[in-house]
């Protein structure tokens, strides 16, 4: 961004001369912007000598036009005579004239222009407003930035902002002018500013009607692209200031000095220490002022991205929640979908997109608090608004209805209450239906993911379409996210449920003259499992087919029916449904996975119709090199050593002693005879090893299904 243009006395309109302070309707402790400034520690060093000395009309007009002739070169300098030494003075004016017609511009010749400034001023001289007018004229020639900067010129001007004299108000405007327009672009005059924290005595200026119009941006011209200043203003307040005095009407009626106020807003925001500085109160000030309907959105865009910034901390998403400013937040995002914008310019449109995505950042910050559940129960209007944007016909109002509630879902009861009485379940449903975008297919997944996790939902999920529902977005290959959330939906909502195992491995169409008939829900999911490359999607699918294998083979085992017919269906009607287990044993993210995987093969192995789908699991390499290398106990070489769980080890190496003994139990000739023999050799081999180490103290080395060993 780039720096203003000269600021010249046209810049400055006058403000009325007493402004009515605004009386907030908020529960906020709103300081005013003197007890900012009564806090703020430190001072920058000001002249205090004004008046000390005594010169004639005659001396201080000179003075004047000798530095008036410098600056803008007049012929007549010599004529100049003063209380200096003429000879010196008139080879200063030459070397001061020679250099500009090269183009350059010498400080020497301005040190003689700082020792007729000096003297003005002890003078108490009235001449040093016009001084002061003309230098700052000069200064918006950039070849004369460095040499104010460097013969001492600049500092002298800050001085006077500094002072604690009761100066001109012309001064300091024609001071304030020139500091603003030898800062422009001009690091090595910023510097000077900031080593004096000469920032806070600009800003102070702030208060004064006549002179805040040019205070404004003289700071913005020196914060622009410096970063020293751009912390130092922050640090002095600057955004809670000059918000207060927004709020307050004491900037307006002037649309550069409005952007330059609120372009400084959000710059403060940018550091964290003007954040940790501000008081709470000055999230209500950013949203107050992005809802006033006399916002623009150039100015909108600006203190919603402050408010995002601000609500990355945690004091003030607490004071956000406590102070009841949600509901605020919440007419933030709405006022999005009618501010008006130029939709023809794509930079406002992706400013507008940016805008939104911020709000909704900020609001789930907020809502992920232990305070939110507190401040807002399911019951209050802030859910209830939440809750009827869920089926919005707005993007965004979906996405932060979905995120916020589903931040509220963190409990049992609390899920149990929004199914069960609530119906959010139905309405989610709904959405996943519709041709929504990924994005809010994603956050409404996300939901219902917490909804799924308390254990008496599963049932009205599934009752109400949820296995339908998810199974048309396994094929949503456009968003793999969206893809891992309704695989992830599957498998919860069959935990411990043969209802829902059995509305999962239902046909696609009851006519049994469709192929259809002969292709579940499930096969859509292996379908997946065969087109995806996302590992952590495989391995979900994997979870899927284990958690179905632990809640059917042992009541197959005990002679139900049901859950015979079911297990004959798994292995019937789905080619290849261990290999998504076998992902489960060679991912090693999750050791704990990995024994849930070794577990799912010894049940399935159980099986004499299982026993072809682990061989056909065991036909992959990887995971066969594991299985011999876990019946030999070790952990997995690509696990941390120094991390592998001992326990989880032997607790694998059980499981994978099971997983043989059983496969060549029931294998029915679904081993080729290699296999077979190589199997066998790992079997004795272990037992052999084990009866050696003693592993099976106590107990006895045969083993069945019903002593395997896996963490739920």
């Amino acid at each position: 961004m780039a720096s203003t243009s000269g600021i010249s006395t046209s810049n400055v309109a006058g403000t009325e001369a007493a402004r009515q302070p605004c009386v907030p309707a908020t529960s906020f402790d709103l300081p005013s912007v003197q007890q900012m400034f009564t806090e703020l520690p430190g001072s920058s060093p000001s002249l205090t000598t004004q008046g000390t000395e005594r010169l004639d009309l005659e001396a201080q007009e000179k003075m004047f036009r000798v530095l008036k002739t410098v600056i803008e070169k007049a012929d007549g300098a010599a004529e100049a005579g003063n209380a200096f030494d003429l000879k010196e003075l008139h080879a200063s004016l030459e070397q001061a004239d020679a250099d500009a017609r090269r183009g350059r511009r010498d400080p020497e010749s301005l040190k003689v222009v700082l020792k007729a400034l000096e003297q003005l001023w002890v003078s108490n001289s009235e001449f040093l407003v016009q001084a002061a007018e003309v230098l700052a004229n000069g200064s918006r020639d950039p070849s004369w930035r460095g040499p104010i900067g460097n013969s001492g010129v600049l500092k002298f001007f800050l001085e006077v902002i500094s002072s604690k004299n009761n100066v001109d108000a012309k001064l300091l405007l024609h001071s304030l002018r020139l500091v603003g327009n030898s800062c422009a672009d001009t690091d090595e005059n910023r510097e000077i500013v900031v080593d004096g924290n000469y920032t806070l005595a600009i800003i102070r200026h702030f208060l004064n009607p006549e002179l805040i119009h040019v205070a404004i941006p003289v700071i913005y011209n020196i914060c622009m692209d410096y970063e020293p200043a751009h912390v130092q203003m922050a640090e002095n307040r600057t955004a809670y200031i000059i918000l207060k005095l927004l709020k307050e009407g004491a900037i307006k009626d002037n649309s550069a000095l409005l952007s330059f106020s609120y372009d400084l807003v959000e710059l403060a925001s940018e550091q964290a220490q003007g954040i940790e500085n501000s008081p709470d109160g000055t999230i209500w000030l950013l949203t107050e002022l992005a809802l006033a309907e006399e916002t623009e959105f150039e100015h909108y865009s600006s203190l919603v991205n402050s408010l995002s910034m601000y609500l990355e901390k945690e004091r003030f998403q607490n004071a956000c929640i406590s102070n009841n400013m949600v509901e605020g937040l919440l007419s933030v995002l709405r006022r999005s979908f009618s501010i008006e914008i130029d939709q023809s310019s794509k930079e406002e449109v992706q400013t507008l997109a940016q805008v939104r995505l911020k709000t909704n950042q900020a609001l789930a910050e907020v809502s992920a608090s232990s305070l939110f559940a507190e401040n807002y129960p399911l019951d209050s209007a802030l859910s209830r608004t939440l809750k009827s944007w869920i089926i919005a016909d707005e993007d965004q109002l979906q996405i932060c209805a979905c995120v916020m509630l589903g931040n509220l879902a963190r409990s049992d009861e609390v899920c149990q209450v929004m199914v069960r009485d609530l119906k959010i379940h139905e309405e989610l449903i709904s959405v996943l239906k519709s041709d929504s975008r990924g994005a809010v297919l994603h956050s409404a997944l996300g939901f219902l993911k917490n909804l799924a996790i308390a254990g008496d939902n599963r049932i009205s999920l599934a009752e109400a379409g949820i296995i339908p529902a998810v199974s048309r977005l396994w094929a949503f290959d456009s968003v793999p996210q969206v893809q891992f959330s309704a695989a992830t939906i599957a498998r919860q909502v069959i935990i411990s449920s043969m209802d829902n195992i059995l509305r999962l491995l239902a046909p696609l169409s009851e006519d049994p003259d469709s192929p259809a008939h002969n292709r579940t829900y499930l096969s859509l999911l292996l379908c997946l499992f065969e087109k995806t490359d996302s590992a952590p999607i495989k391995t979900e699918i994997g979870r899927t087919v284990a958690s179905i294998c632990r809640t059917v083979s042992p009541k197959a085992r005990d002679g139900d029916e049901e859950a015979a017919s079911l297990l004959e269906k798994l292995y019937t009607l789905h080619e290849g449904v261990a290999r998504p287990v076998g992902t489960m044993i060679t991912q090693s993210q999750w050791p704990v996975v990995r024994s849930e995987g070794w577990f799912a093969l010894a049940l399935m192995a159980n099986n004499k119709l299982g026993c072809t789908a682990v061989v056909d699991c065991l036909h992959n390499e990887e995971v066969m090199g594991l299985l011999k290398q876990t019946l030999g106990g070790e952990a997995s070489s690509s696990d941390d050593s120094a991390e592998t769980n001992i326990s989880q080890v032997a607790k694998d190496c059980d499981n994978a002693f099971v997983l043989v003994q059983e496969l060549l139990k029931n294998e029915c000739g679904a081993l080729p005879a290699g296999y077979r023999g190589a199997i066998e050799d790992l079997v004795n081999d272990n037992a052999l090893r084990n009866l050696k180490e003693g592993c099976f103290k106590q107990r006895n080395v045969k083993k069945s299904t019903e002593s395997l060993i896996c963490e739920k």
